[in-house]
């Protein structure tokens, strides 16, 4: 399973938020720092939740995260670019 995630950044400082897992984001000094960031944060938070028996909602598609208002503010306010992030599992 893969999620949208939003990068932005410059220089030595990016960061990815996951529209359909807020207060999922991620960091780093690279874009790729950041990605992986997010994605072993996704995989903590997603983890948390079953374990607490409250399973992370399925991603949405792009088109529909892309039609989001608020995916469409930060994208403009930012500049981000869409990535992808794998939702990885021990399971």
């Amino acid at each position: 399973m893969k999620y949208v995630g939003l990068l932005d950044g410059s220089g030595d400082v990016w960061g990815v938020m996951i529209p359909d897992a807020p207060g999922v984001h991620g960091g780093g000094a690279t874009p790729e720092e950041a990605i992986a960031d997010a994605t072993s944060a996704l995989s903590e938070v997603a983890a948390m939740m079953a374990a607490e028996g409250s399973p992370i909602a399925n991603p949405r598609p792009l088109p529909i995260v892309l039609a989001d208002q608020s995916v469409i503010d930060h994208v403009a306010f930012c500049g981000a670019t869409t990535v992808m992030i794998p939702l990885l599992s021990d399971a």
